[in-house]
């Protein structure tokens, strides 16, 4: 019998392993796919709380997230569950280039700053998989550095008057600097009813060390219903690029860059490694349960947002069924859950 080996990725990076809103007009022509399009995502590492003491810790964690508003951003849960637990420090860089910008913020768990959706689970792959944190950038001091080094992760910290002598020297820069002065955010695109196939592209941008590339999906992508989950064929997303904004070519903002599933099947001779048959990129999309989560955590933030409904206007209803991939999750999830207790003896009962 042909074995099936079924594998899922995480896109996170642990070490060890508005107050307005953008108008997009929907017409074939706009096409949202350039680096300037995504002006609101950002880099951004985790760190112990012990970073605030100095500025060469090691980062324990590295995802992405979009800026929502101007004190919000929307990133994956799994990037920050389990490394914010008990408090951390999250770094936001700010700038693409060799000089750059940092943003932080302190969480804990007395004073909150992060915010996990209540019912994200890490056996129940993608759903639930959404999480805020509160970062002021009008309000927030930034520290300034320059890029180096071979792989672009070295630090040069600068004062504030040798950054803005870059930027005085560098039209790039302050134009990056206006765009977070003075922000545009995407609207959100609510996904509910049932199953759908998008009538829109999407794209997703890669950062990192300050490298931004945008990477254009040209494969169909359908929204599950059971699943509460959209997904493509992987066009390219990869580790560490969690967290980031799945964006529509017209501007909407889809949902939350999550994870990959793979099938794979194994080599006759049990030796040789599996052969991958499909490998599918799923993100986690807005519903009507993210959106009373954002209303419970933002306040009066939250009419701010603009959210749009994704039928009839951005999809169309589909008539899969999508069987073999709800069974191959159900599979999944039954494999994920943690082995029962074992039961007691009648001898131990008494």
């Amino acid at each position: 019998m042909k074995k099936i080996l079924l594998s899922v990725c995480w896109f996170f990076l642990i070490v060890c392993a508005a107050a307005q809103v953008s108008v997009i007009s929907v017409t074939d022509e706009d096409k949202y796919t350039t680096k300037s399009d995504f002006s609101h995502t950002f880099e951004y590492y985790i760190l112990p709380l012990s970073a605030s003491k100095t500025q060469n810790t090691v980062p324990v964690g590295k995802c992405q997230a979009t800026r929502i508003g101007r004190r919000w951003f929307a990133t994956a849960a799994h990037c920050v569950e389990k490394t914010c637990k008990n408090g951390c420090m999250i770094q936001v860089d700010l700038l693409e280039g060799n000089v750059s910008a940092l943003a932080q913020v302190q969480h804990t768990p007395t004073q909150p700053t992060v915010f996990i959706k209540p019912d994200f689970a890490y056996d129940i792959f993608v759903k639930n998989d959404l999480a805020l944190f509160k970062l002021d950038l009008d309000r927030t001091p930034f520290s300034y550095y320059r890029r180096g080094g071979k792989d672009g992760k070295t630090r040069t910290w600068l004062t504030k008057q040798q950054f803005e002598k870059a930027a005085g020297q560098s039209a790039a820069l302050r134009k990056a600097l206006y765009r977070i002065k003075s922000p545009t955010f995407p609207p959100i695109l609510m996904f509910d009813a049932g199953n759908y196939i998008l009538e829109r592209k999407i794209s997703v941008i890669s950062i990192f060390d300050g490298e931004r590339t945008v990477k254009k999906d040209p494969y169909s992508v359908h929204y599950i219903k059971a699943l509460e989950f959209a997904y493509t064929k992987n066009f390219g997303v990869r580790r560490g690029m969690s967290g980031s904004g799945v964006m529509s070519n017209t501007g909407e903002f889809l949902g939350i860059i999550s994870g990959i599933f793979q099938v794979s099947k194994a080599a006759p001779d049990g030796k040789t490694a599996p052969q991958l048959q499909n490998e599918w990129f799923m993100f986690f999309a807005f519903n009507h349960s993210a959106i009373d989560f954002m209303k419970d955590v933002m306040g009066s933030d939250f009419y701010k947002l603009d959210i749009k409904d994704a039928y009839p206007n951005f999809v169309r209803k589909s008539r899969h069924k999508y069987t073999d991939i709800i069974n191959r999750m159900q599979e999944f999830y039954k494999q994920s859950q943690p082995s029962p207790a074992p039961k007691p003896s009648a001898k131990t009962a008494k």
